[in-house]
């Protein structure tokens, strides 16, 4: 019987571009981090196939809490004591960036516990908000952490973190969605930390759905292990500024005819990004 010899060459040559395809296509995926100052980075992923309104493009932040600053400001400690335009914000404050925090009433009052330089601005703690961005450790030193509520205590009287913002949860450590589905579709402003102990800020250029949102953050290439959700809508908002590069994005999309601009919208509170 004769038999029929493999083409050893040809299947390795093969085997061998199949892996450099693969290799190429998961590269491409990575995020492309531009240095913009020691301790703060800055990219843009795509958010297909979840965006549902507007540009699919997700502007991302990466903050190294013990280089970089974050700073929460209140109207209220301002000397007009009156809400500012997110532009407005990081003029004033010289932030390298500056993004909304989280959700307020009508009448601009805080959803939660908020704690400006060391000041308690609104004392109550939100039941349903089991998430906080906290920074600037009252014993001293730098540090930021996002602190889910449901495993992490965190005492309005004794917060131990000199600036707090509080919301509610996208997704745990876990990897567990802790939102609801629905329908509803909007700008988002999202608060994480990485594996690493860093802090990750996302805005969405385009409308999203949370749950939708919290699926691709969390199985996506920024390697997170846990975020928070901010306010959204026309108040999810990013502004950045640092040596020759700009960047901003204003809660809202190409086609949207609702009455209003994001760069107009009035910020009770923001967060800000300061070099030390």
């Amino acid at each position: 019987m004769r038999l029929r010899r493999v083409p050893i060459g040809r299947i390795a040559a093969i085997i061998a571009i199949g892996v450099g395809i693969f290799a190429i296509a998961r590269e491409s995926k990575r995020p492309h981090w531009r240095a913009l100052s020691p301790g703060l980075e800055f990219t843009t992923v795509s958010g297909e196939p979840y965006c549902r309104r507007g540009s699919s493009h997700v502007a991302v932040l990466r903050i190294d809490p013990q280089r970089v600053d974050l700073r929460v400001l209140h109207y209220t400690r301002q000397p007009e004591r009156e809400p500012l335009s997110l532009l407005e914000w990081r003029k004033r404050s010289g932030a390298l960036a500056a993004f909304n925090a989280g959700q307020y009433y009508t009448d601009f009052s805080y959803m939660g516990l908020l704690v400006s330089n060391g000041e308690t601005v609104s004392r109550r703690i939100h039941p349903g908000f089991r998430a906080a961005l906290v920074a600037a450790p009252t014993l001293g030193g730098r540090g930021a952490r996002v602190l889910d509520l449901e495993r992490d205590t965190l005492d309005a009287r004794r917060p131990g973190w000199r600036e707090v913002a509080q919301s509610f949860m996208l997704f745990d450590r876990e990897g567990a969605l802790r939102v609801r589905k629905s329908d509803q579709v909007a700008n988002r402003t999202v608060v994480a930390e990485d594996r690493r102990g860093r802090i990750v800020v996302a805005v969405t250029e385009g409308g999203y759905t949370l749950w939708e949102l919290a699926r691709l953050l969390r199985d996506g290439p920024l390697d997170l292990s846990h975020a928070m959700s901010m306010d959204g809508g026309y108040e999810a908002e990013l502004c950045v500024q640092s040596g020759g590069f700009r960047y901003a994005s204003f809660g809202r999309w190409e086609g949207d005819r609702e009455a209003g601009t994001g760069t107009s919208v009035p910020l009770p509170a923001v967060i800000v990004v300061q070099a030390p």
